[in-house]
């Protein structure tokens, strides 16, 4: 444990954490953004006074409808809040009869259409309000979904130009039948005047603590005056559904100090310029190790960032194994595990501080030239045959969980099914010696519900740790198929 000097100078280094370069853009699980200096002051500003949040956020409301070209506007605790607020409003409007019952729709306008492929982890805040998401990928979907009443459209903003169905068919079927369009562009770089609200949508949510550097549990909520006003009063410090989701007087104030600086006077192509300088300079000093390559891959339209990718061949390391070298060094590098492959990762320059950029190069390069001469491991023969069927008692922080497994086995290959309480799924996996390697995975709404089974074989059982998690189609990695922590498991012969 640091010493109270240390404790002093870094927080995190006083509790035994090591902070990292951030080499992966705005990921909420690394800590979302580092607040710009003017609004760290703002919420300092705001902290030593009182005020009535309706009265702030009627103001708020009417600063942001100005800044960003919105009717009107307000601050949430984080986008996924927005999300949900914004499906209350549509569900149950500001009526204390059904803000009181919700998540209780029975009988109710509670169907919320979304493109198929535009299923994302941050819809479970839309069923959490009792609404039922209805899957579309056509036309000929949306004209059947639309049979039945609807409440809600809902659109993911980074996979919309990849559906079969675009925004402006959908505007133009759905508002005459008044039914209301939102947008998660949370991830995307806030415009004025939105590109979303502009196409025909209702309300769009971006995040407050991503690319705007404001408070990192913030997010905003843009659109029509009276959707996005109903949002607010299902909104803490109102008596509802959305009371446990709070948002401060310092949050609204930080939020629109960062709005400000972004739409008013942040210079973005000295900042684009900057990105690209860095990105050199990390791929001038991996250029040093025979083997590898980069390529600079320019900004995609919604994320205005551009991206270094680094490869290699001949070097006994994948980008996974890169990955931990580099969290296990000094100084700490965090680079992102969704676009990890087997030789090569990916470097997004948007965090990164005066000087870490040199820092962030050298280290890879000392990494891959440290692994340059090695070879890969053999990997040992399976020493037994766990063919057959196998009960499983996988044991949580809380609660357990019991599976009936059936395997076969080819050499030290493993696949097979497995059954449990509301999850079938196939098994794949593989036995090295004694030491089992397993997985299940099975499809829940928009995500895969994954469970990663590390353990020994000894004495006719198996036994070990399972890692848990799930993940979206556009967000797998080990990170989040490892967000919901560890359980331990047994299993002996059926």
């Amino acid at each position: 444990m640091a010493d109270r000097t240390d404790s002093n100078a870094n927080p995190y280094l006083a509790l035994g954490v090591r902070p990292f370069i951030n080499c992966c853009s705005v990921r909420t699980m690394h800590g979302g953004s580092l607040m710009l200096p003017r609004v760290r002051a703002a919420i300092d500003a705001a902290s030593r006074q009182f005020v009535n949040l309706d009265e702030l956020m009627e103001a708020a409301g009417k600063r942001l409808a100005e800044l960003t070209g919105a009717e009107w506007g307000i601050v949430t605790c984080g986008s996924a809040a927005a999300v949900a607020l914004a499906s209350a409003a549509c569900v149950a409007g500001n009526d204390p009869v059904r803000m009181l019952r919700l998540p209780f729709t029975d009988g109710w306008v509670n169907r919320v259409i979304l493109p198929k492929n535009q299923r994302f982890a941050y819809d479970q805040a839309i069923r959490m309000v009792g609404a039922r998401i209805v899957e579309i990928d056509s036309a000929a979907d949306l004209e059947t979904a639309l049979r039945e009443p609807v409440a809600m459209v809902a659109i993911l903003g980074t996979n919309e130009e990849f559906s079969n169905i675009r925004l402006e068919e959908i505007v133009t079927r759905v508002k005459p039948l008044g039914i209301p369009i939102l947008v998660d562009a949370a991830s995307e770089h806030l415009q004025r005047p939105s590109p979303w609200l502009v196409r025909g949508a209702d309300m769009v949510i971006y995040s407050g603590g991503k690319f705007l550097r404001g408070p990192q549990t913030s997010g905003l909520l843009l659109g029509r005056k009276n959707l996005v006003q109903a949002a607010w009063r299902n909104a803490s410090p109102h008596q509802a559904f959305g009371r446990p989701m709070k948002v401060s007087k310092e949050d609204v104030i930080g939020v629109l100090a960062a709005v400000e600086y972004w739409l008013n006077e942040r210079d973005e192509a000295a900042e684009l310029q900057h990105w690209y300088d860095d990105l050199q300079e990390i791929a001038r000093r991996v250029a040093t190790v025979p083997g590898t390559s980069s390529e600079v891959i320019d900004p995609k339209s919604v994320v205005r960032v551009p991206v270094l990718r680094v490869k290699w061949d001949g070097i006994a390391l994948d980008g996974m194994g890169l990955r931990q070298r580099l969290l296990d060094g000094s100084p700490r590098i965090m680079i992102d595990d969704t676009a990890a492959t087997a030789n090569s990762v990916t470097i997004d320059p948007f965090q990164f501080q005066p000087g870490e950029a040199a820092q962030v190069g050298q280290a890879i390069a000392d990494a891959l030239k440290a692994a340059h001469n090695l070879h890969p491991a053999t990997e040992p023969q399976a020493q037994t045959d766990l063919s057959g069927t196998w009960d499983v008692r996988v044991q949580f922080l809380h609660g357990e969980r019991r599976h009936r497994l059936k395997l076969q086995q080819q050499g030290s290959q493993l696949s097979g099914s497995q059954q449990s309480e509301q999850f079938e799924s196939n098994v794949i996996g593989k036995l090295a010696a004694q030491h089992v390697h397993m997985q299940f995975e099975t499809r829940h709404e928009g995500s895969a519900i994954a469970y990663r089974f590390e353990g020994t074989v000894a004495n006719g059982r198996m036994q070990g740790d399972v890692i848990l998690g799930s993940a979206t189609d556009h967000h797998r990695g080990p990170v989040n198929l490892s967000q919901f922590g560890k359980g331990q498991w047994e299993a002996t012969r059926a």
